[in-house]
């Protein structure tokens, strides 16, 4: 009697002795692979994708996720960086620096026989314990506080060696997110914030108080500045519909082409006679606008703009006050929005049309920089502060950056680890350690011996407990921090995501993983297989010859 086996034969097996090593061993890797992107002073890392083209980035998140990563473990430290990014804007890096930190931590506390559950209780402890102190630690607002914040953010990203004037960047960025609070919950909605892009000079940098569309007015006989323009957003087009499904006209005779022909121009002049009747002075369209529409509203003074995009139709929503109209046939005045002045100006060699309000739901933050490469960069940045105005709204208290807050915490994780019990209390201590690699990987792509460096710390620390002692890459020493602040909320998800995602980690003590297939393909007769040799034990081709062979189709 043949009985079957236990687990397949495709399906590998690690090991409880290996997979967990495997494991931080990944974790460790990828989260070294950002490390020196931390602080001012810290590399960028370049990325070249299929086609040849390279991403520069200092951005810890948008680097991991341009990374194909493959093992699971290192996934998870994607995936916390990811989850902070997306939450808060800011601390991508840190969080990969002090989950790879922690891991280290893990791996010397398993090679002494500690238990992987006290570990993981231990590192919560850890992590309970630093957030309670990071509540007492946090200061209010005070003066030019934000304005510190969103510089501290530009700061530590490469367009700060770019930009002429960072100043009037901030201010822009503050302007911007002001604009877009509301007023009664005050929330930051960074999603009414349109970044738009354009070759130039930083210098050139503007906040735009509306909307701006990459696209030009449809006609040249349009004005090309309105002032205090109703507006009206289409979702329907002013030109003859082609049919989706072929279809023919058959006719009996000649003048019915021409007829044909007046009849479908007749039906387009109703439309936008309507349009040109509802009072609007500003049109625009996801869809077609033809050449007999535009004739026409240009006469009667009406500019359009033709294919918008749908998330510009949203911004100008936001920004005008308009909606978009249901019914082409049925135009209402709720529908219509207004805009101060509407004008077409040539930016970076190409065309665009303005669209201000004077008191708009939605603002455009245009940027400038002489690369696309820049742009990017550029674009990451202003979205990250951004993100940790936002957090802050939710929770308006900061800390200091530098390294001092992690120092501080550390510190006081030492002085409560005794009063832990059991191995645990090991535990603890290897998180205050990991909280101090973020100062130290400060120190550290700034030049300075880290040797040095955290006794000193710990000393100034010790002397002076108010959490303002950190790393001043720019003058690479250790100094008390006044100018560069970082949100609390930052700080809070930084500690959260890292002790998740470590823990997620050391729970796994085996792994199982079914072999790859490749070769995965479909037959002509639309069969589709798979099977693990290249092909030279299979008949692909249906014993057809070499003359009758058909396409083979391989994904």
């Amino acid at each position: 009697m043949k009985y079957p086996d236990i687990i397949n034969p495709e399906i590998s097996r690690i090991g409880t002795a290996d997979s967990q090593r495997y494991n931080i061993a990944a974790g460790i890797l990828i989260s070294e692979a950002v490390r020196t992107c931390l602080g001012p002073r810290g590399m960028e890392k370049m990325y070249v994708d299929i086609l040849g083209e390279e991403t520069v980035t200092k951005h810890g998140g948008m680097f991991l996720r341009k990374v194909d990563v493959d093992h699971p473990a290192a996934k998870t430290v994607v995936d916390a960086v990811n989850a902070v990014d997306t939450h808060v804007g800011d601390g991508t890096v840190s969080t990969a620096v002090l989950m790879g930190a922690l891991l280290e931590g893990a791996q010397r506390l398993l090679a002494l026989g500690i238990p992987t559950a006290s570990v993981i209780r231990g590192f919560e402890m850890g992590s309970r314990r630093s957030l309670r102190a990071l509540d007492a630690m946090g200061f209010g607002e005070g003066a030019g506080t934000r304005r510190r914040l969103v510089a501290s953010c530009i700061e530590c990203k490469a367009i700060s060696d770019s930009l002429a004037d960072a100043d009037r960047l901030t201010d822009m960025i503050l302007e911007a997110s002001a604009l877009v609070t509301d007023a009664r919950t005050g929330t930051v909605d960074v999603d009414s914030v349109k970044i738009e892009e354009k070759a130039g000079v930083t210098t050139d940098m503007d906040l735009v108080r509306g909307t701006v569309l990459d696209k030009p007015v449809d006609s040249a006989a349009m004005q090309h500045v309105l002032t205090d323009a109703p507006v009206l957003l289409l979702n329907d087009p002013l030109e003859p519909s082609r049919t989706k499904t072929e279809s023919v006209i058959e006719v009996s005779a000649v003048d019915d082409i021409s007829r044909f022909g007046e009849q479908e121009d007749a039906d387009i002049l109703s439309t936008v006679r309507k349009v040109a009747d509802s009072g609007a002075r500003l049109v625009v369209s996801r869809k077609g606008i033809g050449e007999l529409a535009q004739s026409y509203l240009a006469r009667r003074g009406i500019v359009t703009i033709r294919r918008a995009k749908y998330n510009d139709l949203w911004w100008l929503e936001k920004s005008t006050g308009a909606r978009t109209c249901s019914s082409v046939e049925d135009i209402s005045r709720h529908e219509l929005g207004m805009a101060s002045r509407v004008y077409q100006r040539v930016v970076g060699g190409d065309e665009m049309v303005f669209v201000e309000s004077e008191a708009p739901g939605s603002v455009t933050l245009l940027l400038r920089a002489v690369s696309k490469r820049y742009l990017d960069e550029f674009h990451r940045t202003a979205l990250n502060a951004l993100r940790a105005l936002r957090a802050f709204a939710v929770d308006p208290l900061f800390v200091y950056g530098g390294g001092s807050c992690e120092v501080a915490l550390a510190m006081g994780l030492r002085q409560q680890a005794p009063l832990v019990e059991g191995r645990e209390q090991k535990a603890v201590y290897a998180f205050a350690d990991a909280l101090e690699s973020i100062p130290a990987t400060l120190a550290r792509n700034a030049g300075m011996d880290v040797l040095d460096t955290l006794p000193l710390l710990r000393n100034r620390c010790a002397a002076e407990p108010d959490g303002r002692w950190g790393v001043d890459a720019v003058s690479r020493s250790v100094a008390r921090i006044r100018g560069v602040v970082d949100a609390r909320a930052v700080k809070e998800q930084v500690i959260k995501s890292a002790t998740e995602g470590v823990n997620l980690i050391l729970n796994v003590d085996d792994v199982f993983m079914k072999d790859l297939i490749d070769n995965t393909h479909c037959h002509i007769d639309g069969t589709v297989h798979a099977h693990k040799d290249p092909g030279r034990n299979h008949n692909h081709w249906e014993q057809e010859g070499l003359e009758q062979r058909q396409m083979h189709q391989y994904y």
